[in-house]
């Protein structure tokens, strides 16, 4: 008896020792995830479950407890994702890892949901890593950590936690929760968050971090979750209040310029967006170009980019394939349209003016009247019996051709019949010759010109080398069209557009594909690319090689990236896009105007004609010199006795015949 009564009383004063890898632990917290999964992970899609070796048993069997339940939901699909042989990211003495490379792209899903289950952070390290590289990657993904790491003091995991939100958000994952035992509590877990944004005081720059800013989201007791809420909430502030976005812009004329007197319309459009939500603009402009894959890595701006030297990237970037396969993008705004140039063709000679007024059936009827007025000068001249220089047919000609150049016969007609029809001819003449003299300014100010390059078959045949920015290279180079690869392999790559100009217009051994907008910018700044009367000297084909929008560059998971789409689209509906490209026009217009006021060669070349323009009129007085002295010689040849001698001699001996 005194036996049972010692067994009863140690059963009732001594406190049981939960074992921390027995069943009982395992079965609290697999019921702790999945109440998180079915509150927070409620539709379908990709999980990738993250799998390590070297754990412990307690971390094992949850795994496999937790994924019986996974497969038998039938509610995602599983991935399941193990670290080979990596390099770790946020290391103990390492904070400012970023991703470098990139796994070759594949045509996979991006995972909705992220499961992590460890003991320790040096796993997490290495497992980061993996996951941070695989195509699955998402990091608008939700994560649920579990770190099963059993402490008496709060202190070590709270720091674990504070490194590990850190770290995943260096890589803008924001949705994160991570589940760590309550010291001396080992059957209760305490599920941590934070606002990695929360403005004024923290604006979500590299160098913050979730120290001493954890949030505890729920708890979790014996299995059970506290509160029946959702640990996932919406972390982004619809109100910056003022926080600084630092931006990387290349410097693209009339896009993104380093002079504030420039259009900058892309700025412009942007500045306005990020208005909307209270955000401050910090631009860091490069003299770069965008930057192309090289394997894994990439090159130019974009580098600059995944180094976290900005938040986003842009600068009349458009659309590409490479770009959209290892980052996020925005949606598209400010389209822009791109063409060939190429060299002015020659002038024809300024002689040919006088020809070139009339088309060719315009002069054949002309000439066709001219001839039929003669004859009837003549035959109305011979019927009314009027003088003798309006009977004869050279005196009738001569008359209408001096009637059609605008010139007073040198006898009037005297009869009535003939007069009424000299005055209708004559108003006739003025007519034609009014419209004649009105084309023929035209025409002097104006030229025309030999063959111009207009096709780009044109230009493939022709000896001019041909070349554009090298971020256009690719999509000739990489085209499985035979032509547009030809003109990938003959691809001269670009970086200063002024120069490719002046190389287009002035050397005249150039052909460049550019934009129309920074075409038409540049023409309004440099001087060189017109003449005297505002003309082009160059030639910009008529039909566009294609026609591209723009778009903002940030790294996967940027997660402001969606919310810009959403004001970009909002601000083109309501008309920005216009208002930017009329803006543009007024300022291009009042530009290129004061240019041509005020440039030094329009003044040489306009203040005075020159003797080219004036060689179609000293081509004429030629012609009529020559003409004259023949007609003079042949005159005198005419009226020689000699001529008039025999003339008689051939007269008799008619008659007497």
């Amino acid at each position: 008896m005194k036996m049972l009564t010692l067994i009863i009383l140690f059963v009732i004063g001594t406190k049981a020792i939960i074992n921390p890898h027995g069943p009982t632990i395992v079965n609290d917290y697999t019921n702790c995830l999945i109440h998180l999964m079915d509150t927070d992970f409620n539709n379908s899609g990709l999980l990738i479950f993250a799998n390590t070796n070297h754990v412990s048993t307690s971390v094992i069997n949850i795994r496999n407890k937790l994924l019986e339940y996974i497969h038998a939901s039938g509610r995602y699909s599983v991935q399941v994702t193990s670290p080979g042989i990596e390099v770790a990211v946020c290391g103990e003495h390492d904070r400012n890892n970023f991703l470098q490379t990139f796994d070759k792209f594949e045509a996979v899903p991006l995972a909705d949901y992220f499961v992590i289950i460890i003991d320790s952070y040096s796993e997490f390290t290495y497992l980061a890593s993996k996951l941070l590289r695989n195509r699955s990657w998402n990091p608008r993904a939700k994560f649920a950590i579990l770190l099963l790491n059993f402490v008496s003091d709060e202190t070590s995991n709270t720091e674990h936690v504070e490194n590990i939100l850190t770290c995943l958000y260096r890589f803008n994952v924001v949705n994160i929760v991570v589940i760590v035992p309550e010291p001396n509590k080992i059957r209760n877990a305490l599920i941590y968050g934070w606002r990695p944004y929360d403005p004024p005081k923290y604006c979500g720059y590299d160098n913050e971090t979730a120290k001493n800013r954890l949030i505890k989201e729920n708890i979790c007791e014996k299995g059970k979750v506290k509160y029946n809420t959702g640990v996932f909430k919406d972390r982004l502030p619809s109100n910056m209040k003022g926080c600084v976005l630092y931006i990387l812009a290349l410097e693209r004329q009339p896009f993104v310029s380093s002079d504030e007197s420039e259009p900058n319309m892309e700025m412009m459009l942007i500045n306005e967006m990020l208005a909307t939500i209270n955000y401050e603009p910090k631009y860091e402009i490069l003299n770069a170009y965008r930057g192309e894959r090289e394997i894994t890595e990439w090159n130019g701006a974009i580098r600059e980019l995944v180094s976290r030297r900005g938040n986003i990237l842009l600068g009349g970037i458009f659309p590409d394939n490479d770009v959209h396969e290892d980052f996020e993008c925005s949606t598209s705004y400010l389209g822009d349209s791109y063409t060939w140039v190429v060299p002015r063709a020659y002038p024809l000679p300024r002689g040919l003016s006088l020809i070139l007024i009339f088309a060719r059936n315009v002069w054949v009827v002309v000439v066709i009247v001219f001839f039929i007025c003669a004859f009837v000068w003549r035959i109305l001249g011979q019927l009314s019996r009027d003088t003798i220089r309006n009977k004869t047919i050279f005196h009738c000609f001569l008359s209408t051709w001096i009637c059609t150049l605008g010139f007073c016969t040198y006898l009037r007609p005297k009869n009535e019949t003939l007069r009424v029809f000299f005055v209708f001819f004559n108003l006739y003449c003025i007519m034609c010759l009014t419209a004649y003299q009105t084309k023929l300014i035209d025409v002097l100010r104006n030229p025309s010109f030999e063959h111009q390059i207009e096709t780009v078959e044109e230009l493939v045949s022709s000896d001019l080398k041909f070349g554009g920015f090298e971020e256009l290279h690719d999509l000739f180079h990489n085209s499985s069209d035979p032509f547009d690869y030809q003109l990938g392999e003959k691809w001269v790559d670009v970086e200063d557009i002024s120069q490719a100009m002046i190389d287009v217009a002035i050397h005249r051994n150039f052909s460049l594909l550019c934009s129309r907008l920074e075409l038409a910018h540049i023409s309004a700044k440099m001087p060189e690319l017109s003449d005297g009367f505002g003309n082009y000297k160059y030639y910009a084909f008529e039909m566009n090689e294609f026609s591209v929008p723009m778009e903002i560059v940030s790294m996967k998971g940027f997660p402001f990236m969606k919310e810009f789409s959403k004001i970009l689209a909002n601000i083109k509906q309501l008309g920005s896009n216009a208002k930017v490209r009329r803006l543009f026009s007024a300022w291009n217009m009042r530009r290129r105007a004061k240019l041509l006021r005020t440039s030094n060669m329009q003044a040489a070349d306009v203040v005075a004609l020159s003797l080219r323009h004036l060689q179609g009129g000293f081509l004429v007085l030629l012609f009529g010199y020559v003409i004259g002295t023949l007609a003079f010689i042949g005159e005198i040849i005419v009226n020689s006795n000699y001529v008039h001698k025999k003339f008689s001699q051939c007269q008799k001996s008619f008659k007497k015949e």
